[in-house]
């Protein structure tokens, strides 16, 4: 690394002093150089002793030279570090200011804390001794209400004896009511067993005087039946009698009315003697139902005289009623009496002892009172302690962040300092290295001149034909007509000719001379990459091992791609020449050879669209995964947007960092502190820093954006060549299908032109979009103008109005199919992404700050510009990034990894 920094030194102190050596005049003019190399030998040899004094002067000239080239590196040396010096001493500083600015946010916090803390304990204090003299107002009420219960609770006893004497005399009424209702019941219940006796006695009287009326009717019944039978018997007497004479009267009658009356007479006989004994017993039921009626009778009288003993009785039972119940109605007077002497004596009880309740609950809110009283002083002195903790706790808080702050303003004035004395430095060294570049230049001019004047320049017609005819620009420009032959005429003459093969005519397109023509020139092409790919392939063989640089990982990279293009180019360039002699054959008129070529052709087509089908999906995963770092390092805090010039924002960033750290000298350096201007102005500078670094994030996200963009880009691009290649393949095997003979139909052509149709038609995309670049480049000049500081340049302009150009000039531009596009977007934002990445020694990346520096070279590790890469280690890539002469080279390096 050393070492190429010594030969990128060198090289622009070679140009300075050329640059020298032309502006100033040297100690001979060119005409005497000339003059003297066409002296005759004699004058060479007499002025042998002043070339010798010459030589000798040169070589002095070439010391001081070599002396001032090494004062100019170690100058050099000393302004980088300087530089990064002043880098790290200003970002020292930013985080400094920013520790000050929050310790003394916290602090002011913390402060505004305490009086708020100071006011609540003086509020405690003053609520704690209201409580106290509220808890000794209600103790004085609670020594009042304790006296006013004591007397409560000696009424409520005496209003208790009282009461329980009045109970003792109502229980010896009710004790005597009860006897007296006993007493009541008693000769009720008597009056009562009398009374049924009586009703007894009464119902048996009643029955037995029923009995004796029933058998005085019997009685007279039976006399009635005596006194029937008796007339009976006595008619039946009768009848006899008139009988016994109606037989004497018709005894002298004839025998049968004798018979008749006999009859009679027996029938009266038998009659009398019947009624006679029903007489008989009709007496001798009248004389039992007399003695029966008798009986009963006497029953009756002593049953009467028994009702009238149960009546007796049972008006003496009524009189002991009476009695008792007039002893009872007395009772109930008396017990009236000692009632309401006892309900008298409770209700003073209850009235005492309610009395007593509410002198207890007067008691018992009052010493609630003290209670609360007491707590609420209590909580009042447990908040003034808090509120003393949170003072003392917020002062101490106030006062380490109060140290925090002054530590951290004298910190940030320190490295305030340190940032001037290394900016002085690093001014010091990079006008001493100018100086010392000056020096080598005038002491190079004598020992330069005379080489400079004796190596023969080219004509400049030379120059400029080698280089527009190059082969790189001859491969370039031949690429069109290729591209226009294999995706157009090629396959449309071979469909021409496969459809007049199967009309039997000859072709009308797509002649045998066409296809040798065609061929002829995708051969010369072909082998125009061939080369240009061989070239490449060498060149990077023979690259050094230790190359650093954006050259180590452009010879790693042209290893791979250039093998690649090789094989793929000399695969093609074998099929061309089998297409040219197969229309060679054709003309010919060989069949043979017109069928071999086309299978060979066939077999190198899907070879080499086998190869860059494999190389595209190579590439195609290997972008994702660029793809995918990108997305996943992607700044999401800040808006992808660029709305300023990015040099502008830089410029006003150092500008307004500058003042910061004059403030922040300045704010140190006072013994009595900052004051409130000086922390205004400071803030203010702060918040402007803040959003100029919130403009570069910014920046720094759009440009993630942009390659994310150029990423997926590439993407569909590979995916498009490798479906065209894929297809591209189909088609060569088809070709050897159909020419082997196993298959009859237009299929190869077919397939064959809908893989040219694919790959022209990204061929077309590619070079229309290139066209339309390179036309706006010159329609639109200012478009895509650098928004940074070049290499060199100490100094920004702004671009003023945009000059357009003209239309045909446009035009002329876009069919310039060599020349590449200077300043596009592309290269826009790898300045950009570079100036943000650049260490400070850097003119471009002198004012980014040490984050937003790392940020962007994240993005640069994400886009393999790592330095394994470059084959360097941390230390080398991150010098590389602050060398100011490596700036072109990382600009371009940057625009290519950008590149889809």
């Amino acid at each position: 690394m050393a070492a190429l920094q010594a030969k990128a030194g060198n090289r622009a102190v070679t140009t300075a002093i050329q640059r020298a050596t032309v502006t100033s005049p040297g100690p001979e003019t060119t005409d005497e150089v000339r003059a003297s190399s066409s002296r005759t030998p004699e004058a060479a040899a007499s002025s042998a002793s002043g070339q010798a004094q010459g030589e000798q002067q040169q070589d002095d000239a070439a010391r001081r030279k070599q002396a001032a080239e090494d004062e100019a590196k170690d100058l050099k040396k000393q302004a980088g570090t300087a530089a990064l010096t002043r880098a790290d001493a200003e970002a020292q500083m930013w985080r400094k200011t920013g520790v000050a600015a929050a310790a003394r946010k916290e602090a002011t916090a913390a402060e505004g804390e305490a009086v708020k803390s100071r006011d609540k304990t003086d509020a405690a204090e003053r609520q704690r001794a209201e409580a106290e003299g509220r808890e000794r107002d209600w103790a004085v009420q609670v020594e009042e209400a304790e006296k006013a219960r004591s007397a409560a609770v000696t009424t409520v006893s005496d209003r208790t004896g009282d009461e329980t004497a009045a109970g003792k005399r109502q229980a010896e009424a009710r004790e005597g009511l009860a006897d007296a209702e006993a007493e009541v019941q008693r000769c009720t219940e008597e009056a009562d067993t009398a009374a049924k006796e009586l009703a007894a006695v009464e119902a048996e009287v009643e029955r037995r005087r029923k009995k004796a009326e029933a058998t005085a009717k019997e009685l007279a019944d039976a006399e009635a039946e005596v006194e029937r039978c008796t007339k009976e018997s006595d008619d039946a007497v009768e009848a006899h009698r008139r009988a016994e004479a109606s037989l004497e009267a018709l005894a002298s009658a004839e025998d049968e009315a004798q018979k008749q009356a006999k009859q009679a007479a027996e029938a009266a006989h038998a009659a009398v003697e019947t009624w006679a004994t029903a007489v008989t017993a009709a007496k001798e039921q009248v004389v039992d139902l007399q003695r029966k009626a008798e009986k009963r009778q006497g029953k009756v009288e002593a049953e009467e005289d028994r009702q009238r003993e149960a009546e007796a009785a049972v008006r003496e039972r009524a009189g002991a009623v009476t009695s008792a119940e007039k002893e009872v109605d007395d009772a109930q007077d008396v017990l009236r009496k000692r009632s309401d002497e006892f309900a008298a004596a409770t209700r003073a009880r209850e009235d005492a002892e309610t009395t007593l309740t509410t002198r207890e609950e007067t008691k018992a809110a009052a010493e609630q009172q003290v209670s609360r009283a007491a707590a609420d002083r209590e909580r009042q002195e447990n908040a003034k302690a808090a509120a003393q903790q949170e003072v003392a706790r917020f002062e101490a808080t106030a006062s380490a962040h109060r140290r925090v702050e002054k530590d951290a303003r004298e910190a940030a004035g320190a490295a305030a300092r340190v940032r001037q004395q290394a900016g002085q430095d690093e001014a010091a060294a990079r006008e001493g290295a100018t100086e010392a570049t000056k020096r080598a230049g005038e002491a190079a001019g004598q020992t330069e001149q005379t080489e400079q004047t004796a190596e023969p320049e080219k004509p400049g017609r030379l120059k400029r034909f080698s280089k527009a005819f190059g082969f790189t620009n001859l491969k370039k420009m031949g690429d069109p007509g290729d591209t226009v032959i294999l995706r157009g005429t090629a396959p449309s003459g071979a469909a021409a000719r496969a459809a007049a093969s199967d009309a039997h005519r000859a072709p009308a397109f797509g002649t045998p001379s066409q296809q040798v023509f065609e061929s002829s020139h995708n051969f010369g092409i072909t082998a125009l990459g061939l080369g240009n790919d061989s070239r490449g392939l060498v060149s990077a063989l023979k690259t050094p091992k230790d190359t650093q640089g954006s050259a180590a990982h452009q010879a790693d990279k042209d290893k791979k791609g250039k093998s690649a293009g090789v094989l793929t180019n000399a695969t093609m360039l074998a099929g061309d020449g089998m297409k040219v002699g197969g229309g060679a054959a054709t003309k010919s008129g060989i069949v043979e050879g017109v069928t071999a070529a086309g299978e060979g052709v066939g077999v190198t087509t899907g070879l080499f669209s086998v190869g860059i089908g494999a190389r595209e999906g190579r590439a195609i995963h290997l972008t994702s995964q660029k793809r995918d770092a990108l997305k996943k390092h992607a700044l999401k805090d800040v808006e992808a947007v660029r709305t300023r010039t990015l040099q502008v924002v830089l410029d006003r960033l150092g500008a307004v960092n500058a003042e910061l750290v004059d403030k922040a000298a300045a704010e140190s350096g006072s013994e009595a502190g900052p004051t409130a201007e000086q922390i205004d102005s400071l803030d203010r500078s702060r918040a402007e820093v803040a959003s100029l670094r919130t403009e570069l994030r910014e920046h720094l996200a759009s440009a993630q954006q942009y390659a994310i963009h150029k990423q997926d880009n590439k993407i569909i691009k590979r995916a498009v060549s490798l479906g065209g290649n894929v297809v591209r393949t189909a088609g060569g095997i088809l070709v050897v299908i159909t020419l082997a003979g196993t298959l009859a139909t237009p299929a190869a052509p077919a397939v064959g032109a809908t893989g040219a149709a694919v790959l022209g038609g990204l061929a077309a995309y590619k070079g229309g979009k290139g066209g339309y670049k390179r036309a706006e480049s010159v329609r639109h000049p200012d478009k895509w103008r650098r928004t940074t500081m070049a290499q060199g340049d100490t100094e920004f302009t702004e671009a003023g109005e945009e000059q357009k150009g003209s239309g045909w000039r446009a035009a002329l531009e876009a069919v310039k199919v060599t020349k590449s596009i200077e300043q596009g977007e592309r290269q826009l934002r790898a300045q950009e992404i570079y100036a943000l990445a650049a260490g400070p020694a850097v003119p471009v990346g002198r004012n980014v700050p040490e984050d937003i520096r790392a940020e962007a070279r994240g993005l640069l590790l994400d886009l393999k510009c790592d330095p394994a890469r470059r084959n360097e280690n941390a230390k080398e890539w991150s010098d590389s990034l602050n060398d100011p002469e490596r700036q072109e080279d990382w600009e371009k390096y940057i625009a290519k990894q950008l590149a889809s």
